[in-house]
């Protein structure tokens, strides 16, 4: 990146500006306090008029001829109020439905002809009693009139005419504001209103989706201007206004061209430490897919290594091996697929991302021998029999060698992330830095490496002790000597102490987390095998195969989804915890969000 300051004659400084919007190249470097209260306005404005513009495309009205607007205003207003009538009209609702069943026990009545019976001093009182209390003998004599019966309740009303009321262990009630008839045209009156409101919706959605697309568009630019002028210095009694900003190195040529041309003064320099330099990742084909899952986290900071290419492959692994099942990844992988042809050009490396990780889902699930909860080792496949024939003669079986698989691939990981710190500290601040990096990786590939020697190799360990102790050595200075350039023994000692006391007890509480592969890969295939077993115990009836496909269909739907976000989820925490902790990973960094056009 470069940084560059502009200095702009103030008489030409709003062209300038606009120019320096079509270039859409320079990043703002906001000050303080530059986005005041009319920019916010602006902002939450174009923020509502998004989630309008939504619901309207959610409709699903196709479109029609656009329709002319002369103030989109007085239309975003018509959509806010709609809105509001149809929110008010939900709760409207809501408590007509409450007063319907309120008021069903008690069936239909004129409310007109209670009211004319009270004018004459005969008062209709209501009351709900429980059947196991309730005596006929009781009230065989006085003015109580049964209304219904329901869930165990009598409904039941009596004639005040000034007499005593019966001793009955009953509740009033208050007597409904409206009979059943009366609320029934009011449930017919809204539903009218309603009904008229989503028309007019709809007749927006068909003609006016652009016009508020392009207001929208608008209000996001004159916000991007209106902070670019509040962002600017004035000089020289605000004859003159200075603007800074950050640009990619490789587009200086370019700019420099451009301000050559206008006659602007401006100044290009480097970064320098505090500097807070904006982050533009460069990252093609494969890795960029996953640039939005690292931004889930945080960007890197600048001189950072960007980890997304390195953690890119590992976690497409991950996933395939937590899902594992071969069916659900030949859905995932096709539904993507399909699903890239048709969304638009924002969400398709979403759905290239998502094929990618049905793939690996395919491969992790014919490894495990998994397809739709079935497991293919006990199907007598020719593959998988001789598989399952080795796998005995060897004393083991599929989950042992996944399982060993989780933790090798977890230190493989940790290994591959200690490199990337190595590489960063040496980028960073120079490859002294890097030193008791250096000096961990020794240590843990060499003694990993004599011990696979000596137990899968058949190698003595008396052969491989000065293997052993060269490793111990060159690893040991590195970690307790010089893991500090610029302090002295002791204290480098001391640190190391302390580094080895960390590094010893995160490491293995980092390895154990790898488990977690394994684990979620098991209880996928499990729920598989259970919503199997549950369709197939209904029978082979015609009745008992129509109960069997819903089976099917929905346990496997509910698995799918269950185990899908367990695979999204815990692959990305393996990342952004033990990866990133063990490449020494700070972050931190803002993306870089070029002052430009909308389009």
């Amino acid at each position: 990146m470069k940084k560059y300051s502009f200095l702009v004659f103030h008489r030409e400084y709003e062209e300038f500006l606009l120019k320096l919007r079509d270039m859409g190249v320079v990043h703002i470097i906001e000050k303080e306090g530059a986005l005041t209260e009319e920019i916010r306005e602006q902002l939450q404005q174009a923020e509502q008029l998004d989630k309008l513009i939504r619901s309207l495309e959610n409709r699903g009205v196709t479109p029609g001829a656009a329709v002319s607007v002369e103030d989109v205003t007085v239309l975003y207003d018509e959509i806010n109020g709609i809105l509001n009538k149809q929110s008010l009209l939900a709760q409207r609702q809501a408590q007509l439905r409450k007063e319907m069943a309120e008021t069903q026990p008690w069936g239909d009545f004129s409310t007109e002809l209670i009211h004319r019976l009270e004018d004459k001093s005969i008062r209709i009182r209501l009351f709900i009693a429980s059947l196991r209390s309730w005596d006929p003998e009781l009230v065989k004599d006085a003015e109580i009139f049964e209304i219904s019966r329901s869930a165990g309740m009598i409904y039941f009303a009596w004639v005040d005419t000034g007499q005593p009321f019966p001793v009955i262990d009953a509740d009033e009630v208050r007597l409904p504001a409206h009979s059943l008839t009366e609320l029934l045209e009011l449930k017919k009156e809204i539903a009218e209103e309603e009904s008229g409101l989503n028309a007019r919706l709809d007749e927006i959605a068909a003609g006016n989706l652009d016009a508020l697309k392009t207001y929208r568009q608008q209000l996001l630019q004159d916000a991007e201007l209106e902070k670019a002028f509040s962002t600017t210095t004035s000089e020289a009694g605000d004859k003159l206004h200075i603007l800074e900003g950050w640009i990619p190195a490789g587009t200086a040529d370019v700019l420099n061209r451009f301000l050559d041309q206008e006659g602007v003064f401006y100044l290009s320099e480097s970064p320098v430490p505090g500097d807070s330099v904006p982050i533009l990742l460069k990252n093609k084909g494969f890795a960029s897919k996953f640039e939005m899952l690292g931004e889930l986290y945080s960007l890197p900071g600048y001189k950072e290594l960007d980890l997304t290419p390195f953690f890119a492959p590992f976690y497409t692994i991950f996933f395939g091996f937590c899902l594992g099942d071969a069916g659900y990844g030949v859905l995932m992988t096709i539904a993507a697929l399909i699903a890239r042809a048709k969304v638009g050009k924002h969400l398709k490396p979403v759905a290239t991302l998502v094929s990618y990780l049905g793939i690996s889902t395919i491969l992790f699930g014919l490894i495990s021998g998994t397809a739709f909860g079935i497991n293919l080792y006990e199907t007598g496949l020719p593959g998988y029999s001789r598989m399952q024939e080795l796998f005995v003669a060897n004393g083991t079986d599929i989950n042992s060698i996944l399982f060993a698989l989780s933790l090798i691939l977890g230190g493989i990981q940790i290994i591959f992330g200690m490199v990337l710190k190595a590489a960063n500290e040496t980028v960073q601040f120079g490859f002294r830095y890097a030193l008791g990096t250096i000096g961990w990786i020794i240590l843990l590939v060499g003694l990993a490496a004599v011990f696979g020697l000596s137990k899968y190799a058949g190698i003595p360990m008396e052969m491989l002790k000065p293997v052993m102790y060269a490793v111990l050595a060159a690893g040991g200075i590195l970690v307790l000597f010089m893991n500090s350039p610029g302090k002295n023994l002791l204290m480098n000692f001391g640190i190391g102490l302390w580094n080895s006391y960390n590094m010893v007890t995160g490491v293995l509480g980092d390895l154990l987390s790898y488990i977690r592969l394994f684990a979620l890969g098991i209880s996928s295939a499990i729920l598989g095998f259970v919503f199997n077993s549950l369709a197939l115990s209904v029978g082979t009836s015609i009745i008992g195969i129509f109960f069997m496909v819903i089976i099917l269909v929905i346990g496997h739907g509910i698995n799918i989804f269950m185990s899908g976000l367990g695979s999204f989820v815990h692959p990305m925490r393996l990342t952004f915890v033990e990866f990133y902790k063990n490449s020494g990973f700070s972050g931190g960094g803002r993306k870089y969000e070029p002052f430009r056009k909308l389009t």
